[in-house]
């Protein structure tokens, strides 16, 4: 009688340090939630705490490695620059080795890199050490890519480009493109859970029942686009006074200034009453519950967007910045609009569109959900990944 094999134990890691939540803790947290639990072993590595941590330690084994990400060597140049990168070598290799024990110690079989192959190149040369597979996930753009980036996606067994963009955006700069497959990342509509309902947000902040709310979700920094929002809803406003434009998102200290000027933006136009900042919230989808439709306003190429997908779970049209994953996943006039990056009276238009028809912008967000669970299903997406990491656990990726 045959007996079914143990679970294979993957360790993901994610990068990210800077102190905000993104788009790929969340699309990571999603997968981890998903992933069959009789077949794989999930154990997830952070480089700081966070707000998502509870759900990720409810889902799964969870480290927070101390110390932050290692150390990058090479670049260097100067009086000392031989001795400086001599030592961060050695620093950097120490690191590594770290990595090898940590993996042999707990008995990792598969390592999923949750960033870019720009980053982590650490664990990658650790997974290739020790002799297991390695998958690493794309989700950003870089403008360029160094020889080393190239070498370690090549040796990847696998790259998880999360958009056709970014795939092509690759290869396009010199990155190989034989082991990159595109797998868009998926959401599961019934699992995106208002907690606080539309009236009772309206109340919270002192929200007339009459006000046309509309908004821009994610962490604030300038090519995220929010300034594009501010002054195209400043525009707006003079034809919709009982406009209110949520920025719902955090900023780093490194962000504080950019924040700032949104809000002397608003002060100065007169309008500071049309706009609530605030902050990190972890009810992203009760205030996209209680918006006409979602913003989203990247100036530079966004690498996906999940955010989308989350309004799109809300049966909410979005109106997207024309770069990237966005013109992947908006259907022009049918779900939403696209405008061009950075274009306030462009956003501004379409913004006046929907506003002087909620009709259409109804059967947008109908039309956008109806998207969302055949293009992008978490099941969908589940499925891609489990056949990805069996092939690669077979040897099939390699």
């Amino acid at each position: 009688m045959s007996t079914k094999p143990p679970p294979r134990r993957v360790l993901y890691c994610e990068s990210s340090a800077d102190g905000t939540i993104g788009g790929s803790h969340y699309c990571l947290l999603y997968l981890i939630e998903h992933l069959d639990r009789t077949a794989f072993d999930p154990m997830v590595l952070f480089h700081e705490e966070h707000p998502l941590l509870p759900r990720f330690e409810a889902a799964a084994h969870t480290v927070i490695e101390s110390g932050g990400r290692a150390v990058q060597f090479g670049g260097d140049s100067g009086p000392g620059a031989l001795a400086r990168r001599g030592l961060n070598l050695a620093k950097y290799l120490g690191t590594v080795a770290a990595h090898v024990a940590f993996l042999k110690r707990h008995r990792i079989d598969l390592v999923h890199l949750n960033n870019s192959v720009t980053r982590h190149q650490d664990w990658m040369l650790a997974a290739r050490l020790a002799r297991l597979p390695c998958i690493v996930h794309e989700r950003g753009l870089s403008d360029a890519y160094t020889s080393r980036d190239r070498w370690f996606s090549r040796n990847a067994n696998l790259v998880i480009s999360m958009s056709a963009w970014i795939r092509d955006h690759m290869v396009s700069r010199g990155v190989p493109g034989d082991n990159i497959r595109v797998m868009y990342d998926g959401l599961d509509p019934g699992l995106v859970e208002v907690t606080t309902s539309p009236e009772a947000l309206r109340r919270e902040w002192q929200i007339a029942q009459d006000a046309r709310v509309v908004g821009i979700v994610g962490n604030v920094r300038p090519w995220k686009g929010q300034e594009t929002v501010v002054r195209a809803a400043i525009d707006v406003a003079r034809d919709w006074p009982n406009l209110v434009c949520f920025i719902v998102g955090a900023a780093t200290p490194a962000d504080q200034a950019y924040l700032a000027n949104l809000k002397r933006l608003a002060a100065d136009a007169g309008l500071d009453s049309v706009f609530r900042f605030t902050g990190y919230r972890h009810d992203i989808p009760s205030f996209m519950s209680m918006m006409e439709f979602v913003i989203h306003a990247s100036t530079e190429p966004e690498p996906f967007g999940m955010v989308m997908l989350e309004g799109m779970a809300q049966h909410k049209a979005v109106i997207g910045s024309r770069a990237g994953g966005p013109v992947e996943v908006i259907v022009e006039g049918e779900t939403g609009f696209t405008f061009p990056p950075g274009d306030a009276p462009a956003l501004a238009a379409r913004m006046r569109e929907l506003l002087a028809d909620p009709d259409r912008a109804g059967r947008m967000g109908a039309a956008g959900h109806a998207r969302l669970r055949e293009h992008f299903s978490v099941s969908a997406y589940m499925s891609g990944i489990h056949q990805a990491y069996r092939a690669v656990l077979d040897g099939r990726y390699a």
